[in-house]
């Protein structure tokens, strides 16, 4: 006697859903220029856009008519704030050595209070 199949849960995670990018042919070359470009430039490899172009096989008049595309400016910020996401924690312990050290101001922490939650404001002192 045959077992009966089990069915399977499927759980999708973000990464099953790409972005849809209307009229654009090549969209995942344009996303991947998007976080490209949404990458500060000091950063970035290849180092410059014809280097891009070349890397993924199109003319540099075809990256720039991506960046005019109205979805590009919304690709970009993303990569931009998941790239800022990736390198807090390396910034967080930058700021907490300089605040250790010698060379420390009071904006310095000022900003370190904020980001611990501690609110040192004047309105707050009442």
């Amino acid at each position: 006697m045959k077992k009966p199949k089990q069915e399977l849960a499927v759980t999708r995670i973000d990464s099953d859903f790409l972005p849809v990018v209307t009229g654009i042919h090549h969209q995942t070359d344009f996303v991947k220029f998007a976080i490209w470009y949404g990458t500060p430039g000091q950063f970035r490899e290849p180092e410059t856009q014809k280097e891009f172009a070349e890397l993924i096989g199109v003319c540099e008049d075809t990256l720039t008519s991506w960046k005019k595309h109205p979805q590009f400016d919304f690709f970009v910020w993303q990569s931009t704030k998941e790239w800022i996401r990736e390198k807090l924690p390396d910034a967080i312990g930058g700021l907490y050595i300089k605040t250790r050290g010698e060379n420390v101001s009071a904006s310095d922490v000022r900003l370190w209070l904020q980001l611990s939650g501690i609110d040192i404001s004047k309105d707050n002192k009442k």
